[in-house]
């Protein structure tokens, strides 16, 4: 009886978990809309002030950059070298209570030429604060290459 009951509560109990994020209507997709548009418009006030103050971004072949002004100082440079657009594709995302995880593919286009200037695979790791907002707390970029 004591297995039975457990085996029915424990994936519910799993579940309610998972979804609360869902139920505070924040989705995977909604957190990197909001990276997306604040990156495109090339407003570095509005992205630097989705990540937490100790964010870390972690770039292919680059030094990790630490901190929330940081952060913001390399976007801003960024914006300068060629005027790009980024996408994000979500493929993949975990859901927990004060965490989502959000994982998926990246492009980077030139918005003068639509040239492709990067692209790869992408994972953000969002963190509820103690105000109940979402902060990107970890962010990680990967750009694949091929070897000459």
């Amino acid at each position: 009886m004591k297995k039975t009951l457990l085996s029915c509560v424990a994936p519910l109990f799993f579940a309610l978990i998972a979804c609360h994020a869902m139920a505070q209507g924040v989705t995977a997709k909604d957190l990197a809309d909001s990276w997306i548009m604040a990156y495109n418009a090339h407003n570095n006030v509005e992205l630097s002030s989705l990540y937490s103050e100790n964010a870390v971004l972690m770039l292919h072949g680059e030094e990790t950059v630490k901190g929330r002004q940081a952060i913001g100082a390399y976007w801003a440079e960024d914006f300068r070298e060629s005027n790009p657009i980024t996408t994000l594709s979500v493929t993949h995302s975990i859901n927990g209570h004060d965490l989502i995880l959000v994982h998926g593919n990246y492009q980077v286009i030139d918005r003068e030429t639509g040239l492709l200037l990067g692209s790869g695979r992408f994972a953000h790791m969002w963190m509820m604060n103690a105000d109940q907002v979402w902060e990107l707390d970890r962010d990680l970029w990967h750009d694949p290459f091929n070897p000459y």
